[in-house]
Protein backbone atom coordinates (compact mmCIF):
# COMPACT_ATOMS: atom_id res chain seq x y z
CA UNK A 1 0.00 0.00 0.00
CA UNK A 2 1.19 3.64 -1.02
CA UNK A 3 -0.32 6.33 0.78
CA UNK A 4 0.10 10.00 -1.36
CA UNK A 5 0.07 13.12 0.72
CA UNK A 6 -3.08 15.73 -0.49
CA UNK A 7 -2.42 18.62 0.70
CA UNK A 8 -3.50 19.42 4.65
CA UNK A 9 -1.11 16.94 6.65
CA UNK A 10 -3.98 15.02 8.24
CA UNK A 11 -5.60 14.17 4.51
CA UNK A 12 -3.94 11.31 2.96
CA UNK A 13 -4.97 9.51 -0.28
CA UNK A 14 -4.81 5.78 0.16
CA UNK A 15 -3.73 3.67 -3.02
CA UNK A 16 -4.05 -0.02 -2.36
CA UNK A 17 -4.70 -2.99 -4.27
CA UNK A 18 -6.49 -4.48 -0.93
CA UNK A 19 -10.07 -2.91 -0.57
CA UNK A 20 -10.05 -4.42 2.84
CA UNK A 21 -7.04 -2.71 4.11
CA UNK A 22 -8.78 0.79 2.84
CA UNK A 23 -11.98 -0.34 4.09
CA UNK A 24 -10.41 -1.01 7.99
CA UNK A 25 -8.80 2.66 7.61
CA UNK A 26 -12.05 4.02 6.85
CA UNK A 27 -13.62 2.67 9.96
CA UNK A 28 -14.37 4.62 12.74
CA UNK A 29 -13.17 4.01 16.15
CA UNK A 30 -16.59 1.83 17.49
CA UNK A 31 -16.88 -0.10 14.56
CA UNK A 32 -13.41 -1.29 15.23
CA UNK A 33 -13.75 -2.03 19.03
CA UNK A 34 -16.93 -4.29 17.83
CA UNK A 35 -14.20 -6.29 14.88
CA UNK A 36 -13.64 -9.65 15.19
CA UNK A 37 -16.10 -9.69 18.61
CA UNK A 38 -18.13 -12.56 18.28
CA UNK A 39 -15.26 -14.58 16.15
CA UNK A 40 -12.49 -14.03 18.96
CA UNK A 41 -11.41 -15.02 22.48
CA UNK A 42 -8.79 -14.76 24.82
CA UNK A 43 -8.59 -17.13 27.78
CA UNK A 44 -7.90 -15.58 31.32
CA UNK A 45 -7.59 -17.57 34.76
CA UNK A 46 -8.67 -16.43 37.94
CA UNK A 47 -9.94 -17.40 41.55
CA UNK A 48 -13.85 -17.24 42.55
CA UNK A 49 -14.92 -18.73 45.70
CA UNK A 50 -11.51 -20.25 46.82
CA UNK A 51 -11.08 -22.44 43.05
CA UNK A 52 -9.66 -21.71 39.91
CA UNK A 53 -11.66 -21.02 37.02
CA UNK A 54 -11.02 -20.40 33.53
CA UNK A 55 -12.92 -17.90 31.53
CA UNK A 56 -13.30 -17.60 27.67
CA UNK A 57 -13.77 -13.42 27.04
CA UNK A 58 -14.81 -12.21 23.99
CA UNK A 59 -12.54 -9.66 21.97
CA UNK A 60 -14.52 -6.80 23.81
CA UNK A 61 -13.68 -8.08 27.24
CA UNK A 62 -17.47 -9.68 28.37
CA UNK A 63 -16.62 -12.71 30.01
CA UNK A 64 -18.61 -15.76 28.10
CA UNK A 65 -18.47 -18.89 29.77
CA UNK A 66 -15.85 -20.21 33.16
CA UNK A 67 -14.82 -23.85 32.77
CA UNK A 68 -13.07 -26.15 35.61
CA UNK A 69 -10.03 -26.27 33.40
CA UNK A 70 -8.00 -25.35 30.33
CA UNK A 71 -9.08 -28.07 27.95
CA UNK A 72 -12.53 -27.61 29.26
CA UNK A 73 -13.02 -23.93 28.16
CA UNK A 74 -10.49 -24.98 24.74
CA UNK A 75 -13.07 -27.48 23.65
CA UNK A 76 -15.90 -24.93 24.20
CA UNK A 77 -13.84 -22.71 21.49
CA UNK A 78 -13.34 -24.62 19.17
CA UNK A 79 -17.08 -25.96 19.22
CA UNK A 80 -18.41 -22.71 18.75
CA UNK A 81 -15.63 -21.54 15.68
CA UNK A 82 -13.98 -19.08 17.49
CA UNK A 83 -10.27 -18.08 17.67
CA UNK A 84 -7.79 -17.49 20.45
CA UNK A 85 -5.67 -14.73 20.41
CA UNK A 86 -2.74 -13.88 22.62
CA UNK A 87 -3.03 -10.86 25.31
CA UNK A 88 0.04 -9.55 27.03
Amino acid sequence: MTTYPIGEPSETRIRTDNWNTAALRQMTVEQLLHLGAFEMVYLRAGMHDGEMLFVLHGADGVPLVAADDVETAVDVAIRHGLEFVAVH
